[in-house]
Formats: C-alpha cells, sequence, structure tokens
C-alpha cells in the first residue's frame, strides 16, 4: 500500500470529525439567527418594561402625597386656614421625595400656601399669599434643611392667582385627582407637571385644590441614570410627539420667537439617534402604539421600542433605542469564534490521532513480526510475548481510571454549579427584599402618622375608651416594630453594621413573647421565657432580636412537623462572665445525621433554603459574640449564643 494503516485511520477518522462538526456548525448557525434575533427582543421587551416600571415608580411617589395631603386636609388634621401648621407639614413632604419639586395648596378665596426647592439663599421656599379685608399680601421665607428661616422677602407686584391655574381649574371641575399635561411653572419658568386634588368639605364644599409638583428636569436626570444597555437611551414623549424628558434636559424646551419656551419635537432635537429611530412617529395616537422597529446608524443596527406609560393617568409614551449588539453582539463573536475552534479541533484531531493510531498499531506490528518469524522457525512459539502487549494493558487499566476521575471531577462540577445557580436564586432574592423593604418604608410611616392622629383624636374626646387606646397602642408599637425590622433589612442588603447600643435584653424577650405568641398557640407550643438577672448587654438591638426570632420559630417548626407529644419550647438567658448567654430549647426530633446547619444551602427542612442559621451566625459574630449548637443536651435541641454585656 502507499500509504500506512495508521495514517489512512488518522485521516479518515479527523475527515468524519471534520464533516460531522461543520454540519453541526452550519445547521446551528443558520437555525440559530431567529433565535438570536428573538432573544433581542425579548431583552428589549425586558428593557423597555423595565423603563416604564421604573418611570412609574419616579412618578407614583408624587400621587400618593397629594393622595395623603387631600385626607390631611380634608379630615381636618391640619387645617386648611392654619397656615403654618399647613407649611410645616408641606415642607417635610418635599423632604419625603427627592423628585418632588413643591407642595401647595389654594383656596377659593385666593389664599396660597407653595413649599418648594430653591437655589437659595436657603434650600427650600415657601410663598404665602393672603387675603385679608380684600388686601392682597404677597410674603417669602427661605428656610434650612432644620426648617430654621434664613430669609425673607415680599413682592407687592406678584399678580399669581391660583385659581386661574390649569391644575386648579382641572381638579375642582372633575372633584377628583388630576395630572396635567406639561407647562411652564410660574415660578420657576421651568417646564413640569402637577398632581392636584380638591379639598371637599362635606358641609361647606369645595375649600380649595392641593397640588405637588414635579419638575420635568428630574425625570429627565432621573432617565440618564436608568441603565438600558451600554449605550442605549430612554426618553418619554407626549402624545402629539413632544419630548417630554430625555437624558440630556437641554433637548426638552425650544424657545419661541415671542421668547416663550416650549417642549421641542422629537424629529428636531439635536439627537441623530434619536431622530432615526423615533423621528417619523408623530400625530396624537402615539400613545396606543405597543411596538418594536429596527433601523440602521452609521451601518449599526438598532433596536427601537414604544411603551404606553399604563398604571398612571398621563397620555404619555415611553421610548427605547439600543444597538443590537448591546444585546446579542457577545452571542454573534462567540458563535464566530465556535467555527474557527471546530476547525482548529479538527485539525489537531487529525495529527493526534496519527499519532495515536501510530502507537495503537506497534503492538500488532510486533505480533505480526513476531508471527514471521516463528512461522519461519527462527523464534519458538515458547518464546516470551513482546512487551507491548503488556504495556497496552497497562494502558487500557490507565484509561479506565482516567475516565472514572473525569466523571468524579463532572459530578463535583455539577454540583458547584447547582450552587451557583441556588446562590443567585437567594442573591435575586436580597434584591427582591432591598426592594421591597425600600416599598414598605412608606406605608408603615403613613400608618404610624395615622395610628398618631387616631391616638390623639381619641384622647381629645370626651370619654376616652381605654380599649380603644390600648389597640392604637399597639398598632402603634407594632408599626415601630416593622419600620425597625425594615430599616435593619435594608442596612443588611447594603452591608451596613448597623447602630451599636447598649438595651436590656429581657425587653426583647418580652417582645418575643408578643410576636411569637400566635404562632406558638397555632402549632400548641408552650413557651416558657427564663428572664435574666443582669440584661444589660451592648450590640444592634434589631439585629440580635432577628436572631432570637429565628430559632425560637425554627423550634416551634421542628416541634410541629415531628408532631412531638411533648411541645414546649424554654428561652433561657443567664449573665456568664462577661457575656450574656442565650439557650433556646425545644423537645422536637434533633438535627438529622449529616446536615451542615451553619453552612448555607444546607437544611434539615423539607421546604428551608439553608441560610436562616448561617445568616443569624454572621450576625452574631459581628456583634461580638459566638453562635452554637450545645449537643451535651439530652433528648432535646438546645441552640446558644452569647452577646457582650453592658457591665463587662
Amino acid at each position: 500500500m502507499r500509504f500506512s494503516l495508521g495514517f489512512v485511520l488518522a485521516i479518515s477518522l479527523a475527515g468524519l470529525q471534520f464533516i460531522a462538526i461543520l454540519f453541526v456548525v452550519t445547521t446551528s448557525y443558520l437555525s440559530s439567527e431567529r433565535a438570536i434575533l428573538d432573544h433581542a427582543r425579548g431583552l428589549m421587551e425586558g428593557v423597555g418594561s423595565n423603563a416604564v416600571e421604573h418611570t412609574k415608580r419616579f412618578l407614583e411617589p408624587a400621587g400618593e402625597i397629594t393622595d395623603q395631603a387631600q385626607r390631611v386636609l380634608t379630615t381636618g388634621l391640619v387645617g386648611t386656614t392654619d397656615r403654618e401648621t399647613m407649611e410645616r407639614y408641606f415642607f417635610e413632604l418635599v423632604q419625603t421625595e427627592p423628585q418632588i419639586a413643591g407642595v401647595n395648596f389654594g383656596d377659593e378665596e385666593g389664599n396660597f400656601v407653595y413649599v418648594m426647592k430653591s437655589d437659595g439663599p436657603g434650600p427650600y421656599r415657601t410663598k404665602f399669599i393672603t387675603i385679608e379685608n380684600g388686601v392682597r399680601h404677597v410674603d417669602f421665607i427661605w428656610r434650612d434643611e432644620n426648617y430654621q428661616a434664613v430669609a425673607f422677602s415680599n413682592d407687592p407686584l406678584d399678580t399669581y392667582d391660583a385659581r386661574t391655574r390649569p391644575w386648579y381649574l382641572k381638579a375642582s371641575d372633575l372633584e377628583r385627582r388630576i395630572w396635567t399635561n406639561p407647562y411652564i411653572f410660574f415660578s420657576s419658568q421651568q417646564p413640569g407637571i402637577t398632581v392636584a386634588a380638591p379639598v371637599i368639605f362635606e358641609r361647606d364644599g369645595l375649600q380649595g385644590v392641593v397640588g405637588v409638583d414635579i419638575e420635568i428636569s428630574d425625570i429627565s436626570g432621573f432617565l440618564s441614570d436608568l441603565r438600558v444597555s451600554d449605550s442605549g437611551a430612554a426618553m418619554i414623549l407626549g402624545e402629539d410627539g413632544s419630548l417630554l424628558a430625555h437624558p440630556d434636559p437641554n433637548q426638552i424646551k425650544v424657545q419661541n420667537e415671542d421668547g416663550s419656551l416650549s417642549f421641542a419635537n422629537i424629529g428636531d432635537i439635536d439627537d441623530p439617534i434619536s431622530r432615526a429611530a423615533f423621528g417619523n412617529i408623530e400625530g396624537p395616537n402615539i400613545t396606543n402604539l405597543v411596538s418594536q422597529s429596527n433601523f440602521d446608524y452609521q451601518n449599526h443596527e438598532y433596536m427601537g421600542l414604544f411603551a404606553p406609560l399604563a398604571g398612571v393617568d398621563l397620555p404619555w409614551t415611553v421610548a427605547v433605542y439600543a444597538p443590537e449588539d448591546d444585546f446579542i453582539g457577545e452571542i454573534k463573536a462567540n458563535r464566530e469564534r465556535n467555527i474557527w475552534i471546530a476547525a482548529g479541533i479538527s485539525v489537531l484531531t487529525a495529527i493526534v490521532g496519527l499519532t495515536i493510531a501510530e502507537l495503537i498499531l506497534r503492538p500488532v506490528r510486533a505480533f505480526a513480526v513476531r508471527t514471521a518469524l516463528v512461522s519461519q522457525g527462527e523464534v519458538s512459539a515458547r518464546a516470551p510475548l513482546p512487551k507491548t502487549y503488556k504495556e497496552l494493558s497497562k494502558a487500557n487499566k490507565t484509561l479506565i481510571d482516567e475516565i472514572a476521575q473525569r466523571r468524579e471531577s463532572e459530578a463535583k462540577v455539577q454540583e458547584l454549579s447547582r450552587d451557583l445557580a441556588h446562590f443567585s436564586r437567594v442573591s435575586v432574592m436580597g434584591q427582591m427584599a432591598s426592594g421591597l423593604a425600600h416599598e414598605l418604608s412608606q406605608p408603615l410611616t403613613a400608618i404610624t402618622q395615622n395610628v398618631d392622629a387616631a391616638i390623639s383624636t381619641a384622647k381629645e374626646e370626651g370619654a376616652n375608651n381605654e380599649d380603644l387606646l390600648a389597640i392604637l397602642n399597639d398598632l402603634d408599637e407594632q408599626a415601630h416594630q416593622g419600620g425597625d425590622v425594615v430599616r435593619a433589612l435594608r442596612g443588611f442588603v447594603r452591608k451596613d453594621e448597623g447602630e451599636i447600643a447598649s438595651f436590656n435584653f429581657n425587653e426583647l424577650i418580652d417582645q418575643a413573647k408578643r410576636l411569637m405568641r400566635h404562632e406558638a398557640e397555632d402549632h400548641h407550643v408552650t413557651l416558657v421565657y427564663e428572664r435574666a438577672a443582669d440584661p444589660m448587654v451592648i450590640g444592634n438591638r434589631v439585629q440580635v432580636a432577628q436572631v432570637l426570632i429565628n430559632l425560637i420559630r425554627n423550634a416551634i417548626e421542628a416541634i410541629a412537623a415531628a408532631e412531638s407529644k411533648t411541645r414546649q419550647v424554654v428561652v433561657h438567658a443567664e449573665a456568664d462572665g462577661k457575656v450574656l448567654e442565650v439557650r433556646v430549647e425545644d423537645t422536637g426530633p434533633g438535627v438529622p445525621e449529616g446536615v451542615k446547619l451553619f453552612k448555607q444551602f444546607q437544611t434539615s427542612k423539607e421546604d428551608g433554603m439553608g441560610l436562616g442559621l448561617s445568616i443569624s451566625r454572621k450576625i452574631i459574630e459581628t456583634n461580638g459574640g459566638r453562635l452554637w449548637l450545645d449537643k451535651t443536651a439530652v433528648g432535646k435541641t438546645r441552640f446558644c449564643f452569647t452577646i457582650p454585656r453592658e457591665s463587662a
């Protein structure tokens, strides 16, 4: 033969492998093109939804503050004629949300109170318009962050009348909360919108209108911070194609020939990419479009998206554009790399196959030579076999060992992948918890304010209802406790170590007793609390409380799951030198063997996540103590932790 058997074998195997790889890669290339584009559109849709949700979240606090102010004024908690109390209340509202430009109230007689952010001489400015005996007074007060007055002024030439403004007229006419179309503010001469609601007394009718202002420039600043993609941007369009918000605030307004200001049209702005994406969209039906589009700009593929701002009573559309490569550029580059890698692997396989074929055929040739020599009588058939056969056997054994090791390595990689995926899901839950904590802070604040108002109202009545006051005080305490837990959760997500201070651990036990009472009764578990003789400790009270509640809840759940006959949890606190030792002991089934309790994702619960004890140990160690499982307890499960004592 002209070529050796090893060469033919190597070339044949490499050729077949190359053809197979080329077929698979080519088929994948053609079939994945549509899937990649669908994937990009899905990502773009997600980006658009994200921009819409963030914009709604930016605008919604203005509506909530308007509703709150309307309720406070309507119920009489703040009188419509008590301008000093109203100013202080509006001042606190403006400080609550950074996107709020100002809060105002105008009544039917022409009186007006307006608290707004200012450039100086103080960060906040109050405008009073007072009508007394037909005489109009316009006064200004500038205040600092602590509500201290820093400057005073008046303007007898001021002609402002809230009763003639669009927000007042529309809210009083419709008798409900409204959003105005964008307009130029009288005081700041900046474009903005107003959320307004009428203040109507049941007997006396309309008293006035309360309004909350948001400057368009603040929305534009918010959009500039909103990350769409590496090179994308989001903007807000009006129903007539006017540009209401843009990452560059200078693009929004234009000066007319008469010196007045108006909003720029999307087709006239100095942003070529935005004009290419949305410049051909005009007309009053723009907000009805919910679609995606593709366009080219300077030989680059771009994707555009229109999404109406649903859930807010505004005829606005969020428009988003981004380069296609921001979403799938890496996928395309990776696909091309795979083709070159496949070609390289085929060439390398041919070389390696040739070498391996030579090694495999070596003992065959040796056997052939020995057979020829034996047939010619030059070598005895009883002669020892060539060493190549023993080497081949050894190689076979080595190959088997390597396969076993590889399978073991693959199993470890799969386990690590599962742990990584689990950790990623927990990380997302942490982000969701942070967002939820942020969203809960406002309703909790509103609850505490309303409860305080209810307590004040109940106490002002002639005959106090002690049961009602007790319920309201308990509700106020629970709302404040909820606020503390929310703040601790946000601090924990931000890696904030929190406030370290001395506190009475017996008070913490009393708090846990109240919080866990109903849960224990639901599972028919008896809770026994043994208070400490010297209870003063040093640490983060909210964090230590979370650990104590977690251990008690774990004990209750363990007893309930095992259906133990004796159902009791004992919490014992006792001073031990420089620390206070706390023991949580239950009559549950104990800890199963093989479960590493303080390792992440290790748990004995069927629906547990394996993070509670790990986080609890970290919290206790951060507070200067330690947490462990006391294995000396017989017939019971006992978890212990220590906290530094104040007297130590």
